[in-house]
């Protein structure tokens, strides 16, 4: 990711894809449930998260799915 990108981190879209990640906590600040609070989030598929985009961004469920998907054939 580039500084330029950094500097526009979308929290709304996922930083390994650019899709929507349907984040609750992006789209309402006040939300304090999300898709993502009760899933298991693989270290080696955060490890993929751009710096910049660290606790800034959620991963999409496609990308979630896709990862449990790969890691399971």
């Amino acid at each position: 990711m580039s500084a330029d990108q950094a500097t526009q981190c979308d929290p709304t879209r996922c930083p390994l894809c650019g899709e929507l990640n349907q984040c609750a906590q992006a789209a309402d600040p006040t939300a304090t449930e999300c898709w993502c609070g009760p899933m298991d989030f693989p270290h080696d598929l955060l490890a993929r998260v751009p710096e910049p985009a660290v606790r800034r961004a959620c991963i999409c469920q496609n990308c979630l799915a896709n990862h449990r998907n790969a890691s399971s054939s």
